[in-house]
């Protein structure tokens, strides 16, 4: 049996030394506990085109790596692993990482630039070979420590999608949180994908889920209404948040907006209802306005006055003939992104640690 582990690494040089500590430190309390089952590990670290030293990092952690895929071959290689793992120590871990179990194989993916989280987990569901992957952050705001309760609570049969969601935003600025809020807000009123509030991308996921959203071929992918759309069986833990132990947030406002229109477009057609719906409206009452004019100027001799009116109603009118050219145009946009049909990621030919 294998449990994959796919972490998306943007600029997190910083996180990294605590990050190792903690998961492989997890990783290996879930094999004493499953002592009675072979159980093998893959950890799959996505560099998303990091700036830092981060694929530096990950390849010296795969360097460390003591794993072989073949029982022979591992039984034969643990005669020497204490011998080894101090001359790995010495020799290959210059950042003070911790070493992966010996049933933990490390993978590398390393992007040729920065493709965004959803390519990089994306790609590390596509490497993943365990019978359930876990998908979760390297800053260490998704505790591991909900990590063995996701893997009992599989091995019961009890769900196939086992996610994680934080019960408040403690530690978040108050316009993000807001904002966040509204998001979800919006999106359920738009959209028949509900999303509930708190839920990150933190979830274990069984094998055949993660073959369902490998089929998906979108190329603008929306991984949080994806998980809901494929259904599925679902429990999700909670939670306290937990703020970023080293470094910052790749995710600025400006990308969260961006991502939140991905969402809206990705899966609601509402948005075109409500410009078809506005224009209507406003077309009613362009002539409806009309025809008042026209009948007050025959039959009773009035002449509609008012100029600053009939500007500002032009430039309104303008205005919202232009938002829904660019609510149109976002539809269009990704129906040309996808024609094109060009990879989601690009990575580089695989580097030797």
């Amino acid at each position: 049996m294998k449990l994959s582990l796919v972490v998306p690494c943007y600029n997190e040089q910083k996180s990294l030394e605590s990050f190792s500590k903690e998961i492989f430190s997890i990783l290996d309390s879930i094999s004493k506990d499953h002592s009675n089952t072979t159980l093998t590990f893959e950890c799959i670290f996505v560099n998303d085109g990091s700036k830092d030293n981060t694929i530096e990092l990950l390849l010296a952690l795969k360097a460390m790596q003591s794993y072989s895929p073949n029982d022979k071959d591992l039984a034969v290689h643990n005669e020497n692993i204490i011998e080894s793992k101090q001359s790995i120590t010495q020799d290959s871990n210059p950042y003070n990482l911790t070493m992966p179990p010996n049933n933990c194989e490390i993978k590398v993916i390393d992007f040729t630039r920065n493709f965004g989280k959803e390519a990089a987990m994306y790609a590390g569901l596509k490497e993943s070979s365990g019978d359930c992957v876990v998908i979760m952050d390297a800053d260490l705001q998704d505790p591991p420590l909900l990590l063995p309760q996701m893997f009992k609570k599989w091995l019961q049969d009890e769900a196939d999608i086992i996610y994680a969601r934080r019960i408040n935003r403690a530690g978040e600025g108050f316009i993000r949180s807001r904002l966040s809020e509204g998001f979800y807000t919006l999106h359920n009123l738009i959209s028949s994908v509900h999303l509930e509030s708190g839920v990150r991308d933190f979830r274990l996921l069984d094998r055949q889920v993660v073959n369902a959203l490998l089929s998906m071929g979108e190329y603008h992918r929306f991984s949080k209404a994806m998980f809901e759309w494929v259904g599925f069986r679902k429990i999700g833990l909670e939670y306290e948040n937990i703020p970023r132990h080293q470094g910052s947030s790749g995710w600025s406002l400006w990308k969260l907006f961006k991502y939140s229109v991905e969402g809206f477009i990705s899966f609601s057609t509402m948005p075109l209802r409500i410009a078809f719906i506005l224009g209507f409206v406003m077309s009613l009452f362009s002539l409806g306005y009309g025809l008042y004019a026209i009948i007050g100027a025959l039959c009773f001799g009035n002449v509609v006055r008012g100029w600053t009116s009939l500007v500002a109603l032009i430039v309104f009118i303008g205005g919202m003939q232009l938002i829904i050219l660019g609510i149109i145009g976002e539809y269009i946009a990704r129906i040309y992104e996808q024609v094109k049909r060009r990879p989601i990621y690009i990575k580089r030919h695989d580097r030797k640690a």
